[in-house]
C-alpha cells in the first residue's frame, strides 16, 4: 500500500496552523466577552448599591426629622394654645410652627412636604399651603412607616406619619399631634433618571402593590417574565444586588435587583446584552471573517496540493500497479504541465522495454501450455470410449434397447466432443451430457437413480470439456457397482463469495480416510501416477490451468457413507497464470 507521506505531512502542517489560530481567536473572543460582561455587571451593581444607599440615607434623615418634629414642644403645645388668655399668643405660636415646617422642608436636599395635624383641635398646617383637616382619612392612613398615595390625577407620592404619642387609638382621641412627610413620585423618577444616565441600563422601582415608577413605559411581558422568574422577590443578601440573565423573544437581558427596605419595593436595572455587546459583536464578526478567509485559503492550498501532487502521484501509482499485475500495455497518457510529465515519460519508456522483454518469453510459455492442455484432453477421450465399448459388448445379449440407447448416446457424445474439441464448454452442455450418460446407466442398472440440482445462474459458466463425466462414471463404476444396496447419485451446484462449487456424490462403498489422503496426494502431484486413472488427475490439473491454483478437486466421504468429489471454481476467472501452475503445484 502506498503511503502518501509528503502530502499527509503538508496537510498536517496546514491543520496545525489553522487549529491553534482558530482556538486562539475563539479563546480571546470568549475571554473578552466575559471580561466585558463582568465589568458591566460590577459597574451596574455598584451604581445600584450607591443609589439605594443614598436614597435610604435620605429617607432615614427624613424619618429622624419627622420624629423630632412630632416631639417638638411648640407643636405639642399648639393644640392647647386655645386656652391662652390672649388670642395673639396663639397666632404667634402658629407662626412659629409654620416657620419650623418650612425650615424643616428646606433642610434636606430631598424634595418633600411637611404637614402637622392636631386631632384635638381639628386643625392642620402644611408647607403646601392651606390644608383641611379630615378625621376619617387621617385615621385610616398607616402610621410610623412609609406608604404610597395616589391623588385624583393618579400622581404617586410617598408619605410617612408619626404620632405623639407613638401608641395611638384608632379614633386618634389620645393623639396630641401627627406629623406627615410627603415625597412626590417625580423625585424618585429623578433618582431613576440619574441612575439611567450612568449608562448601565434602564431602571424602575417595583412596589409591593405591583405599582411601578419609571421614566418610560415598562413592557408588560417583560414585567411578567421578571415576576415569573422570581427576580422581583426579596432575594438580595447583605444589601447586594441580585444578578440574573433572562431571555425573552430571543433577546438576553442582564437584570439586577436590590431591595429598598424603607419603601418596601425593589429597584430594578436591566440592559439588553445584544445592544451593549454590539461593538464587541462587530469585532467578533471581523475575527470570524478572518478565520473563514484563513480556512478558505487552507482549503485552496489543500486543493492545489491535491490537484497538482496527489492526483498525478496516485495516477502514477496506479500505472505502476497495473504494470506489476501484468498489463504491459499500461502507459501514462495524462499531461499535468509540471514535473510529473518527466516522470510519466520515463515510466512509459521503462514499460515499453519491459513489454518487449516479456513478450518473447511469455509467448513461448503460452505455446507450451496450449500443447500440454491438448495432450491432457486427448487422454480423456479414449478413456471414456473404452468404457462405453466394453459396456456395449456386455449388454449386447442382455438389453438391445440399452445397446441402442448407448450407441445413440455414444454418437451424441462423440458429436459433442468433436464439436467441442480444444474449446471450453458451458456447464449446461456438461449437464446435458451427464443426463444422457446416466440414462444409459440406469437402463443397465435398475437400482440407479440420480438427482441434478444446479443453480440456473451457473448454467452459462464456462468450464473445461468433459469436466463432470469422468466423476459420474467413477461414482457408478467404483461406488455403486461395489455395493448392492446403493444406487443414488447426486449432482449439486452452489455459489458463495469464494466462487462456485459442484459436488458429485454417491451412496456407494466410500473410501477409508487413509486412502482418501493418498488419493489427494497423487491427484495433486505434478506428474500422473500409474496407480490411479488419468481422469481425476487430468480434471484437477485442467481446472488449475484454466482457473488458477485456488481451483481443483477435493475428496471426502459423505453422510451416506459414500464418496463425494467437490469441484471448486473461483468466482473471478484468471486469464493468465505463471507457467509453473500447469503442473498444479500445491
Amino acid at each position: 500500500m502506498v503511503k502518501y507521506k509528503i502530502f499527509r505531512n503538508m496537510l498536517i502542517m496546514l491543520i496545525v496552523l489553522l487549529i491553534p489560530a482558530t482556538l486562539l481567536f475563539s479563546y480571546s473572543n470568549k475571554v473578552g466577552e466575559n471580561v466585558l460582561r463582568e465589568t458591566l455587571e460590577n459597574s451596574a451593581a455598584k451604581q445600584l448599591e450607591f443609589t439605594v444607599l443614598q436614597l435610604e440615607q435620605s429617607l432615614r434623615q427624613l424619618e429622624t426629622q419627622t420624629l423630632l418634629l412630632v416631639n417638638d414642644s411648640n407643636i405639642k403645645a399648639y393644640s392647647s394654645s386655645w386656652d391662652f388668655l390672649e388670642y395673639v399668643d396663639h397666632l404667634l405660636m402658629r407662626k412659629n410652627v409654620e416657620e419650623k415646617l418650612i425650615l424643616q422642608s428646606q433642610a434636606n436636599t430631598l424634595a418633600h412636604d411637611v404637614s402637622v395635624y392636631w386631632p384635638q383641635i381639628k386643625e392642620a398646617l402644611s408647607t403646601k399651603g392651606s390644608l383641611a383637616y379630615q378625621d376619617v382619612e387621617l385615621a385610616a392612613m398607616p402610621k410610623n412607616k412609609w406608604f404610597i398615595r395616589k391623588d385624583d390625577l393618579d400622581a404617586l407620592s410617598f408619605h410617612l406619619l408619626f404620632t405623639n404619642p407613638s401608641i395611638y387609638k384608632a379614633d386618634l382621641s389620645n393623639v396630641t399631634a401627627i406629623v406627615e412627610t410627603a415625597i412626590p413620585g417625580d423625585y424618585l423618577k429623578s433618582v431613576l433618571k440619574g441612575l439611567d444616565a450612568s449608562g448601565n441600563g434602564t431602571s424602575f422601582l417595583y412596589l409591593s402593590d405591583s405599582t411601578t415608577i419609571a421614566n418610560q413605559t415598562i413592557n408588560k411581558d417583560f414585567l411578567t417574565l421578571l415576576e415569573h422568574e422570581g427576580a422581583l422577590q426579596d432575594n438580595t443578601a447583605g444589601g447586594h444586588p441580585h444578578l440574573s440573565v433572562l431571555k425573552m423573544d430571543g433577546t438576553e437581558f442582564l437584570v439586577q435587583t436590590i431591595r429598598v427596605p424603607s419603601l418596601g419595593g425593589t429597584l430594578v436595572s436591566y440592559i439588553q446584552l445584544n445592544e451593549f455587546l454590539s461593538p464587541f459583536k462587530k469585532v467578533n464578526r471581523l475575527v470570524n471573517t478572518s478565520l473563514i478567509l484563513l480556512f478558505v485559503s487552507g482549503v485552496g492550498m489543500s486543493y492545489l496540493l491535491y490537484r497538482h501532487f496527489r492526483i498525478p502521484f496516485g495516477y502514477m501509482v496506479r500505472k505502476i500497479e497495473s504494470l506489476g499485475s501484468g498489463d504491459y500495455n499500461s502507459r501514462a497518457v495524462v499531461r499535468t504541465n509540471n514535473e510529473f510529465d518527466y516522470l510519466f515519460a520515463k515510466f512509459n519508456e521503462m514499460a515499453s522495454r519491459i513489454q518487449s522483454l516479456i513478450e518473447n518469453v511469455y509467448e513461448e510459455r503460452v505455446r507450451t501450455r496450449e500443447a500440454e492442455y491438448k495432450h491432457l484432453q486427448s487422454q480423456i477421450n479414449p478413456h471414456f470410449l473404452y468404457n462405453c465399448l466394453f459396456y456395449i459388448v456386455s449388454m449386447a445379449h442382455k438389453s438391445p434397447d440399452a445397446v441402442t440407447s448407448m450407441a445413440k448416446n455414444l454418437a451424441q457424445f462423440y458429436r459433442y466432443i468433436t464439436r467441442k474439441a480444444g474449446t471450453d464448454s458451458t456447464l449446461a452442455d456438461e449437464i446435458s451430457l451427464i443426463e444422457s450418460y446416466l440414462q444409459v446407466q440406469s437402463l443397465r442398472n435398475k437400482r440407479l437413480t440420480y438427482e441434478i440440482d444446479i443453480l440456473p445462474s451457473m448454467l452459462e459458466l464456462s468450464v473445461p470439456t468433459l469436466l463432470l463425466q469422468p466423476l459420474v462414471e467413477n461414482a457408478v463404476v467404483h461406488g455403486l457397482e461395489r455395493k448392492r444396496d446403493s444406487g443414488i447419485i447426486r449432482i449439486q451446484g452452489s455459489w458463495s463469495d469464494d466462487g462456485y462449487t459442484i459436488t458429485v456424490e454417491d451412496d456407494g462403498a466410500g473410501m477409508p480416510e487413509p486412502n482418501i489422503r493418498e488419493l489427494t496426494v497423487q491427484v495433486y502431484s505434478q506428474r500422473n501416477s500409474d496407480e490411479i486413472g488419468c481422469g481425476l488427475w487430468n480434471i484437477h490439473h485442467r481446472l488449475i490451468n484454466q482457473f488458477g491454483p485456488d481451483s481443483g478437486l477435493k475428496f471426502t466421504n459423505n453422510v451416506w457413507g459414500g464418496f463425494c468429489v467437490t469441484v471448486n471454481i473461483p468466482s473471478t476467472r484468471k486469464e493468465e497464470f505463471p507457467y509453473e501452475c500447469i503442473a498444479g503445484g500445491r
